[in-house]
């Protein structure tokens, strides 16, 4: 009788298991759930300056960059970097038109 019950226990727990994962999911976003509020997570601090720009269809991180650089923009990977520093670890591939991001200003602009 005490097997049946820990089989019965053991099968309810991994199915709430699987019904939570399902439906609230496990994999880490850029904002935490708090009693039913979105709260944003804070971006890892920088002294890099920046200016905050909406995406349009068709811009690229590096684009923007060298617009509002005024200038070449450093290498690709400085860029890449300082974006996602600036954007709380977002990559520059999963940018969305209509978002507004963080973007590092370098050269003249400065």
């Amino acid at each position: 009788m005490l097997k049946k019950i820990a089989v019965l226990f053991f099968a309810a727990l991994i199915s709430y298991c699987i019904y939570y994962d399902l439906h609230a999911g496990t994999i880490p976003t850029n904002a935490k759930e708090t009693a039913g509020k979105t709260v944003a997570v804070q971006p890892q601090t920088t002294h890099r300056p920046y200016v905050t720009a909406k995406v349009h269809s068709g811009d690229t991180v590096l684009t923007i960059v060298k617009q509002i650089s005024g200038g070449p923009a450093p290498s690709i990977e400085k860029a890449i970097r300082d974006f996602s520093k600036l954007n709380g670890g977002i990559a520059p591939e999963d940018i969305q038109t209509g978002q507004t991001y963080r973007f590092p200003i370098y050269g003249e602009s400065r």
